[in-house]
């Protein structure tokens, strides 16, 4: 064989390598062209919520189709992983399983909401936690989140599984069950004013049971908390629900989580948690709930580690490590003790300065509205374009941090977006009674 031929063959076996090695890198870095998404129950947020992630997600990752995947709950959720049915699932922090998950994002808060019917002389049949034994009530899906959490709540007040008239029944089974009078009461996990509960507090027999005075140090609420460490103690504000409740209900609330299958790509994760922060503010029109969502959370709130992909985009603002300084980070270090109470002055005083900024732009929503002339349509459309104006500012004032993503956000967003349908519909009446 002549050199010529065996330096041929060497630059050929080396090419072959190459080549070989391309084609593993193009299948390493193949994404799916399909992920689901495991929800809830029809009627509840988990459902909605997930449609509307499944069609953002679709955007800005071409060639992926999204779906979002109806399930009875939590536990279900993660069997539908574990069976390689679904890739991705939202998901209460308070259930676990088998399943190799890890975290994209906390998305907002879950609220314990326990709806009791009232009798036929208008009182009401259960006024406490107690009183729920002997009682038909409704603990959620078997399997679900809710039932998980409706039997936590009822073992702390010693109510046994055999003391109830206990039903397994989804949300929307269980709405009509206590429309018809056949329940007594029924445990219903969500966010807040989730449609189901609006529904239900709309008639005059039906309200919300407290499991425990809100704000008052050593209450059920704080047992209720001991016994489940990812159980939250919070209170569902007075007239939340329009006319109800009249009085701040105490409750309990879980986190809703996006998890996502261990072993799913780093690069596709990252960019699916790029996808819900990019359109945050946008997603939070659709699913009032997103509103909460912020970069920053207590990494306690999940049972789930983080996965390396979201992870990458939570720390794409960092500095590497070979371009800290040294000799700064020893001064930070030395001077860390004396910065730190005036740090917590600047916190204290930066919340102040939100919880003031959301009385104020609540102030002026309510300015605007008492300046209303209903008979004259200009003013109405002066009236809907400022509130619109107040709800976009507020939207943008979220999205920059410079207001909280609470409870008393969420109900601004509610009296806006209310107020600006009815004035819709009355500029529609105007309009018609302008027509010859």
């Amino acid at each position: 064989m002549g050199a010529a031929e065996q330096r041929g063959r060497t630059w050929t076996g080396w090419l072959a390598l190459a080549l070989l090695g391309l084609v593993a890198l193009a299948c390493g870095a193949q994404r799916p062209d399909r992920l689901r998404i495991a929800t809830g129950q029809r009627g509840g947020t988990f459902l909605p919520l997930g449609e509307t992630l499944a069609v953002s997600f679709a955007k800005d990752l071409p060639g992926i189709e999204f779906t979002a995947i109806e399930s009875p709950g939590g536990r279900a959720s993660i069997e539908l992983i574990e069976r390689g049915e679904a890739d991705l699932a939202l998901l209460s922090n308070h259930v676990v399983g088998e399943a190799e998950l890890q975290l994209v994002a906390p998305l907002y808060q879950e609220t314990l909401q326990v709806v009791v019917r009232r009798g036929a002389d208008g009182k009401a049949l259960i006024t406490d936690p107690l009183e729920l034994a002997g009682k038909r009530v409704s603990v959620g899906a078997a399997g679900s989140g809710t039932e998980t959490i409706a039997d936590a709540v009822l073992n702390h007040f010693d109510i046994g599984p055999d003391m109830i008239d206990r039903r397994n029944m989804a949300l929307v089974d269980a709405k009509a069950a206590l429309e018809r009078g056949e329940l007594d009461a029924a445990f219903i996990v969500a966010g807040m004013r989730t449609p189901a509960v609006d529904d239900l507090l709309r008639r005059d027999d039906m309200d919300l049971l407290s499991l425990g005075e809100p704000g008052r140090v050593g209450s059920a609420l704080d047992g209720i908390r001991l016994d489940a460490p990812f159980f939250t103690v919070t209170a569902i504000p007075e007239h939340a629900y329009g006319r109800k409740p009249e009085q701040p209900v105490g409750t309990i609330c879980v986190h809703a989580l996006l998890v996502v299958r261990a072993d799913l790509d780093e690069d596709l994760v990252h960019d699916l948690t790029e996808s819900l922060f990019t359109h945050k503010v946008d997603l939070s029109k659709q699913e009032r709930l997103l509103s909460h969502l912020s970069e920053r959370y207590d990494p306690a709130l999940s049972p789930y580690p983080v996965h390396p992909g979201a992870d990458r985009f939570y720390r794409r603002d960092e500095p590497t490590f070979f371009s800290q300084h040294i000799d700064e980070i020893s001064f930070a270090l030395t001077i860390g003790a004396l910065l730190f109470s005036a740090f917590s002055a600047l916190r204290a005083a930066r919340r102040q300065a939100r919880r003031s900024r959301i009385e104020t732009h609540c102030q002026e929503a309510r300015k605007i509205v008492a300046e209303l002339v209903p008979q004259q349509s200009a003013s109405v459309q002066r009236t809907r374009d400022a509130l619109f104006a107040v709800r976009e500012r507020t939207l943008g004032e979220m999205a920059d941090e410079r207001l909280d993503a609470n409870e008393a956000f969420a109900i601004l967003q509610a009296y806006l977006t209310a107020h600006i349908r009815e004035l819709d519909a009355q500029l529609r009446v105007h309009a018609d009674a302008a027509e010859p």
